[in-house]
């Protein structure tokens, strides 16, 4: 429990500060700690966890549930679109909100918290190569359909071999530890313990707590979707398999996050319902201070 105050002080530092800030100088340095996390902290800790990794059937279930809890929760929300009569922007900020969960600057320090340092390397999967390849994928052409911006293969293509983690992550499953000195091991762990002060005080920062009353029906069902109905279909497919040990915890553990932020700003930078996108994604991210402890409770229970 100690660790998840340290957590939430870091988020309500970042929170806090707006109330010190300008709004400019609240964006500039919400974006200077993002790029840090982007460009420094969430490299530096994939190489270090990553780094002779053995890669081995053990990464498959994190990988296909995240795209696969993916195409369930999209499909649920354009059932419902149609269902409840929800309008052509509500939805695509739905499903630019919903589906994502964020998987690195939550997902990587709760996982630390919880399950320890063994466990990171499964959540850096989930990340990278599900929750990160199908925001860079699916998600941008979502973005061209529902939003304003228009998306080429080219697009795609550039910005998931231009992203620092994923290229840290290809480079060091082949590569042999022996061939990074000590000392920059040393750095590059110094490097990756700031994540978690970096990503919190960053989402802190963009914390909107402002409640669209008017879709008021989509916030619920949203977080609803997001926080305990997507996570317990796969905890009840785990547990009808039979699945266990450290790489389902985690992946599960990593289904029930809060919505990401990534995906939430470009939804924002489409204009797609853009004070209910800053609603869900800051309760979604503080109302998951309560529920990742309980699944986590849950989890050990039952797989």
């Amino acid at each position: 429990m100690g660790s998840v105050l340290i957590l939430l002080l870091f988020l309500l530092g970042g929170y806090g500060a707006q109330h010190l800030l300008t709004p400019d100088a609240q964006e500039r340095w919400a974006e200077r700690f993002n790029h840090f996390v982007i460009y420094v902290s969430l490299p530096a800790l994939v190489f270090v966890y990553m780094v002779d990794l053995e890669v081995d059937s053990r990464f498959i279930l994190p990988i296909g549930s995240a795209w696969g809890l993916f195409i369930l929760s999209a499909a649920a929300l354009l059932l419902l679109s149609r269902v409840l009569g929800w309008s052509r922007s509500l939805t695509g900020a739905l499903l630019m909100v919903v589906p994502y969960g964020n998987t690195s600057f939550l997902g990587v320090p709760f996982t630390k918290a919880f399950f320890g340092d063994a466990g990171i390397p499964y959540a850096v999967i989930y990340d990278q190569l599900g929750s990160f390849l199908i925001l860079s994928t699916v998600g941008l052409v979502t973005l061209s359909v529902y939003g304003s911006q228009k998306v080429t293969l080219l697009r795609i293509l550039y910005r998931i071999f231009t992203f620092p983690a994923f290229v840290i992550l290809i480079a060091a499953l082949f590569m042999d530890r022996n061939m990074v000195p000590d000392w920059l091991m040393d750095l590059l762990s110094l490097l990756a313990a700031t994540l978690t002060p970096a990503a919190l005080l960053s989402i802190g920062l963009y914390l909107k707590l402002r409640l669209d009353r008017d879709k008021l029906t989509a916030f619920g069902v949203g977080l609803l979707l997001k926080l305990l109905l997507a996570p317990l279909v796969l905890l009840t497919l785990f547990w009808l398999m039979d699945l266990q040990g450290l790489s389902a915890q985690v992946t599960l553990f990593e289904a029930a996050m809060a919505p990401m932020v990534s995906s939430s700003m470009l939804a924002l930078s489409a204009g797609l319902e853009r004070r209910f996108v800053a609603s869900i994604l800051g309760y979604g991210i503080v109302l998951s201070f309560i529920t990742l402890p309980l699944w986590y409770l849950l989890i050990q229970g039952s797989i």
